[in-house]
């Protein structure tokens, strides 16, 4: 048996380096966080209507007469925000923040166009390109790139604030009334903006600019899911910086304090997990609520996790009864009856305003009482409305109605069976 032969008889074990955990499920989360940006506002779920001067919550304009629900929104809204960031830490910037996302998506093409170690951003100390990749053909294709993911993301903006079909008008360069003349340059400075932004700030945003990360630091503590370093194994790391270079905004792992600046996405916690597995050992590196010792049981881990939820969490129940409340009393129309001296000058004339705060047609049956019928002339009693629209109709008293204060009650009934009424005092003189 030849010297091959005997190699070849020794069995060999292969330990292939775990896949990265927290990576692809990342991914997955920025995903599914565009396609819920993007939805929200198509589907009709979140809006704002500039030209009402309303927010619209499911698909229905929300008055300030509505300030149950539109209180109850801001409420969930508010306490979310907080017992996430209480609970659960930056994982929102790390998985789900936009500006993270396609920060860390431009900072992959810059890699892959302009070689392994470029930097393009404005906080580092010179532009670092790769000699063999500094050509004009590869700048052309990075510039192109973040210009076409500029010009996708900067639609957003303007799908919370004006219908789908007016936004694919903008789009298509239809004219729309609905939107103002100078909408494409609106678009075009969102875009330039939005370059801007990815191109050479990048992650900057979120270290020294971004109002939520300053704000919700407050509510961060010891208790908050973060990256743990187990520095009994200190030993294993020496002269490895291997963390520290997989994390894209640029901070070392094993020194992290309460109030750093990770974001929580796990790529520091994947790359010494692949490194160590080489060996068959476990990482340095984890996530971890509180201290090092885990809980021993389901009940622990939910006693631990009651006092972070504390106030929040009794002010988010407040916010989403608010919520419910105010949904199940919501109304579809509104009607609201004024005296309108610019229909004729006369001081008998009135205007019942008549409005549909839903994004659906309707129509609403106008009757007048107090007075006789003979006394009064209503332009129509039946009002067709458009979806979102206010109908005027006017309401002419006869100067021959007897002489005293009259109490006028105009009612409205719409067939889904909504009903209400408004009242206006009106003074006459008596007629001839």
């Amino acid at each position: 048996m030849n010297i091959n032969d005997t190699l070849a008889s020794i069995p060999i074990k292969t330990i292939p380096p775990p896949a990265a955990r927290s990576h692809w499920k990342r991914r997955a989360a920025q995903i599914i966080t565009m396609l819920v940006i993007v939805l929200i506002p198509v589907s009709g779920l979140f809006r704002i209507d500039l030209q009402a001067g309303n927010f619209i919550i499911l698909g229905r304009q929300i008055w300030w007469s509505d300030y149950s629900l539109m209180l109850g929104f801001w409420i969930m809204l508010a306490t979310l925000a907080v017992m996430t960031y209480s609970t659960i830490g930056t994982v929102w910037c790390g998985w789900a923040c936009p500006q993270n996302t396609f920060s860390e998506w431009v900072n992959q093409i810059t890699f892959k166009l302009l070689g392994k170690r470029a930097s393009v951003r404005i906080d580092s100390e010179k532009t670092r390109v790769a000699a063999a990749k500094n050509k004009l053909a590869n700048w052309l294709a990075l510039g192109v790139s973040i210009l076409l993911i500029s010009l996708a993301l900067a639609i957003i903006p303007f799908l919370y604030i004006y219908p789908p079909g007016a936004v694919w008008s903008m789009l298509t360069f239809q004219p729309d009334a609905r939107l103002p003349n100078f909408t494409h340059y609106l678009y075009l400075v969102a875009t330039f903006a939005i370059f801007i932004d990815i191109a050479l700030i990048r992650h900057v945003v979120c270290r020294y600019f971004c109002l939520y990360r300053m704000w919700q630091h407050i509510f961060k503590t010891r208790q908050t899911l973060h990256v743990e370093y187990d520095a009994s194994r200190s030993a294993d790391c020496e002269k490895c910086n291997y963390c520290e270079t997989s994390c894209f905004i640029d901070l070392n792992p094993t020194q992290f304090s309460v109030y750093d600046t990770c974001i929580n996405c796990g790529e520091c916690i994947d790359a010494c997990n692949n490194l160590h597995a080489r060996e068959s050992k476990a990482g340095l590196l984890h996530f971890e609520f509180g201290s090092k010792r885990r809980a021993s049981s389901w009940r622990e881990s939910v006693d631990n996790l009651v006092p972070r939820l504390g106030w929040t969490g009794v002010l988010f129940i407040v916010g989403a009864a608010l919520f419910a409340w105010g949904f199940a009393h919501y109304s579809p129309y509104e009607i609201a009856a004024s005296r309108a001296y610019n229909l004729s000058g006369a001081a008998n004339d009135y205007q019942i305003q008549v409005a549909n705060k839903v994004y659906t047609p309707g129509e609403v049956t106008l009757t007048v009482k107090g007075i006789p019928a003979d006394s009064y002339k209503l332009d129509t009693d039946t009002v067709k409305l458009d979806s979102a629209a206010r109908v005027n109709v006017p309401l002419r008293i006869s100067p021959q109605l007897s002489k005293g204060l009259h109490r006028i009650i105009i009612e409205a009934q719409a067939p889904d069976g909504w009903t209400a009424q408004s009242t206006v005092e009106h003074y006459a003189a008596g007629g001839g």
